[in-house]
């Protein structure tokens, strides 16, 4: 592949991730699919690095699922897509720096609440 399309194909997995973390169309969870569908093709049509991708993707869902100015149905919608890249890390880790951030970000998930403040009154 030609570096103009990489760079292209980047740039696109980028704008989904902008939308994505600051919730700029919450009624659209496809944008998750998409977001997903990109990253995979990153890593294999472009050789992007498989830890990395999906670090980076369950990054960006764990930040935007536990930002409390963004409303709360999005904010669950990211939280129950980030299995997605938690699954795919696994079987990717090579060392024991990777074993550790999988263990960070694992936690992080597994901690999560949604705190009362954040709940939208009834």
């Amino acid at each position: 592949m030609c570096p103009a399309e990489t760079q292209a194909a980047a740039r696109h997995w980028q704008r989904i991730a902008m939308h994505i973390r600051l919730g700029l169309e919450p009624d659209e969870p496809r944008l998750l699919c998409a977001y997903h569908h990109q990253g995979e093709r990153l890593i294999a049509a472009y050789g992007h690095p498989a830890f990395a991708t999906h670090e980076r993707m369950l990054r960006l869902l764990l930040d935007t699922a536990e930002d409390t100015l963004l409303p709360v149905c999005w904010r669950m919608t990211c939280l129950n897509a980030a299995s997605r890249p938690l699954a795919r890390l696994g079987p990717l880790l090579a060392d024991d720096e990777q074993a550790e951030r999988l263990h960070t970000l694992s936690a992080r998930l597994a901690q999560f609440t949604l705190r009362p403040v954040d709940r939208a009154e009834p």
